[in-house]
């Protein structure tokens, strides 16, 4: 990576392997990552998938019918698919079974899956099928489908379109489609028989085509041509011996389709998009094409265009063939960002090609990248408004915590005294002339590419917002986030911002620069870091509980528990509910939270979730002073305590970033005893020298939730 890309923006780019059974944050029965369940973009152990209902359902179905001797049993297995029969929750061989299991499982085409292909009879020579209605197919199907659901819904990986994906479209159109027609008669495909559709005679470049192309190329193996399904299918007799098979002439052809795909796709042999809804249509238009045209350039002073940028012609402003990025000039932005987006990885957002390529960074499918060093890395605006972008989708990690955001910005927008002090009557979210809307996916009365959803409450509609806030925040330079230069008017002022567009904010100012909504807005643009003496103030809290020793046990599982806002813990207030507690100063007082005499004794619990920016470990030190009784927990193990007061330092390894590590979960147990007046502690960060970690230093950086990361 070039030195001067900012250390912050090293994050890991493939799914990694998490704690064993239960919560993420359990202790693993065995230390063997292989007996570790997998997980799909650092997520809790298993996911997608539901791990009880593998052990209930699917597991019986392996044992009785693969785990045979000579078939799929333990310890060798055939085609690299391992059953172990007599596995059991808990124990290594049920972790082996599990992960040998779901990786012949294809997530974003579940009919394409390798398990599914073999028991249906679409790998040649394969000794075991099940009819089409037997409960052990209906089993595994139910258990495959359902976690495929899940990913998607989380914005997992779409099947790519014509264009991005690796196989060649005008071969399709020309030498494909036809050869496949016979299969979209009635009765057949084209009434979409064993879920899989195929329009007849589509129009080339028509929309059906497409859908077509998507169909097809979604039951393609890249990494083994040979045994994709579409292939398998096609010259072997099925549907009960009725359908027609591709003479040998055509099932060449389409092997050779399939292989030219795996050539161009490199090193990504599962060439999946993110979703383009994941993505504000309206604002890539408006702030990125300008940049990705050369019309903007916003390192010059006015933002004068440098000329030709990646969309010139001799780069990316031509149809590049399949797998590349084409960023043709003619196509509708909506196409430009279908292109786009197919080289963002969600999971990881700063590692996304997009921006590893013009960087001329690990991680680029074509290395060197040919135009070397387009974009300058972290300092570089360009660059920073792009990956502002790519933060404002619906990413599976961000570094913008979603409980500040909750309790701290969206307030803000429905707040008549944040828009001149109330002199308007009016408010930001405003659905008569400003960003309110009534309903997701309608536009805003101002005719912004920013709507929010007026007087938002509940998980899903708050998510909307979050979701279209961050995509006008600048992470890496968070004063110049749109989200803070519209309402103070800073938008209007080039000399000051970079990002300005010399245009006054059509609504006004609506607060100052040095209001407490902007420092809101700042705060959380910045993500949430240590104050600068490395105290953390910002935690999820939870409580109170009856206690009177710091030993005593409460309904929460201090080792597993990896809370997030709105969650059920228990407790006497705010519902029983996890929310923040966000302290304007260094002690964190949770009198503020459980307003209410210590009675007989009580409990509260703290967590924090810290994610490292830099790509070295650090080895840290957390330096609680209280003078409650106290707990520290890290990743789910005791790690420090003080049982009188006083306080105590707890010692822990933060993972470098790009080290395939999740975040470390911090949860303080603080007990106020029925004489203690506080109840309430100071959390300070050094690292292994003594050395304060700050918010100017700028190594940490912590969430309310566990999907926190860059």
């Amino acid at each position: 990576m070039p030195k001067r890309l900012f250390s912050l923006l090293v994050a890991c780019n493939a799914p990694f392997i998490i704690g064993c059974f239960g919560s993420p944050d359990s202790a693993p029965p065995n230390t063997d990552p292989a007996c570790q369940l997998d997980s799909k973009n650092e997520k809790s152990p298993g996911y997608p998938y539901d791990v009880g209902k593998f052990g209930t359902d699917v597991q019986p179905v392996l044992a009785k019918n693969c785990g045979a001797q000579g078939c799929h049993g333990a310890p060798t297995g055939n085609s690299g698919f391992i059953v172990w029969p007599n596995a059991k929750p808990g124990d290594c061989e049920f972790g082996k079974g599990f992960n040998s299991l779901v990786a012949k499982v294809d997530l974003t085409t579940p009919a394409n899956s390798q398990v599914i292909v073999a028991v249906t009879g679409g790998i040649a020579g394969h000794p075991f099928t099940y009819q089409s209605t037997a409960p052990e197919l209906a089993t595994l199907q139910g258990f495959i489908t359902t976690a495929a659901a899940n990913f998607t819904n989380d914005g997992g990986g779409v099947t790519a379109p014509p264009g991005p994906s690796p196989f060649n479209a005008t071969t399709y159109q020309t030498t494909i489609q036809p050869m496949l027609e016979s299969c979209a008669a009635v009765g057949c495909h084209g009434s979409g028989q064993g879920g899989f559709t195929l329009k007849p005679a589509p129009a080339a470049g028509s929309a059906d085509q497409t859908a077509n192309f998507v169909a097809v190329t979604g039951l393609a193996n890249l990494a083994n041509p040979a045994t994709s399904l579409i292939y398998v299918q096609a010259i072997t007799k099925h549907a009960s011996g009725t359908s027609t098979v591709l003479d040998s002439t055509q099932a060449q052809a389409l092997l050779a389709w399939i292989t030219d795909a795996k050539a161009n796709a490199g090193n990504n042999p599962n060439p999946s998009c993110a979703p383009i809804e994941k993505f504000n249509v309206g604002t890539f238009g408006s702030e990125v094409v300008p940049i990705l045209s050369g019309a903007l350039d916003l390192n010059q002073p006015g933002g004068v265009g440098r000329g030709a940028g990646c969309m010139s012609t001799a780069c990316h402003g031509i149809d590049r063939g399949p797998g590349k990025l084409s960023l043709l000039a003619t196509a509708d932005t909506a196409t430009q960002l279908q292109n786009f987006v197919c080289f963002i990885n969600l999971s990881a957002p700063s590692s996304s090609e997009i921006l590893a390529c013009p960087t001329n960074s690990p991680g680029c499918r074509k290395q060197p990248h040919p135009g070397q060093d387009i974009l300058g890395g972290a300092n570089d605006l360009n660059y920073q408004r792009i990956l502002a972008f790519v933060f404002g989708a619906k990413a599976d990690v961000s570094p913008l915590d979603f409980a500040f955001y909750v309790r701290k910005i969206n307030p803000i927008f429905d707040n008549v005294d944040s828009v001149e002090g109330g002199a308007r009557g009016i408010t930001c979210a405003d659905n008569s002339a400003c960003h309110g809307i009534s309903v997701a996916g309608q536009a805003p009365p101002n005719g912004s590419d920013f709507p929010i959803l007026t007087n938002a409450s509940g998980l899903d509609r708050l998510t909307f917002n979050f979701v279209s806030a961050t995509g006008f925040v600048n992470f890496l330079n968070p004063n110049e986030s749109s989200l803070s230069l519209y309402p103070t008017n800073g938008i209007a002022d080039r000399v000051t911002h970079p990002f300005a567009t010399g245009l006054d904010h059509p609504g006004g100012i609506d607060f100052a620069v040095d209001s407490d909504e902007n420092k809101a807005i700042v705060q959380w643009a910045a993500g949430l870091r240590p104050d600068g003496n490395g105290f953390q103030r910002n935690w999820l809290v939870v409580g109170d509980f009856p206690a009177t020793q710091i030993a005593d046990q409460t309904i929460i599982d201090e080792t597993t528990v990896t809370p997030q806002i709105f969650d059920r813990g228990g407790g006497s207030f705010a519902l029983g509910q996890w929310d923040g507690n966000f302290s304007d100063r260094a002690s964190v007082d949770l009198n503020l939270s459980f307003p209410r005499a210590a009675t007989g004794g009580r409990v509260g619990y703290a967590v924090s979730y810290a994610i490292n920016t830099v790509p070295r470990p650090i080895q840290a030190q957390l330096v609680v002073a209280t003078n409650n009784p106290v707990r520290v927990y890290v990743d789910g193990a005791l790690v420090a305590q003080n049982d009188q007061s006083g306080g105590t330092t707890a010692f822990m390894t933060l993972q470098a970033a790009g080290s395939k590590a999740k975040p470390t979960r911090i949860l303080l147990k603080v007990l106020q005893r029925a004489n203690d007046a506080q109840f309430a502690f100071t959390a300070q960060l050094k690292d292994q020298n003594g050395v304060l970690l700050t918010d100017a230093t700028r190594e940490l950086i912590f969430t309310l939730g566990l999907n926190g990361g860059i």
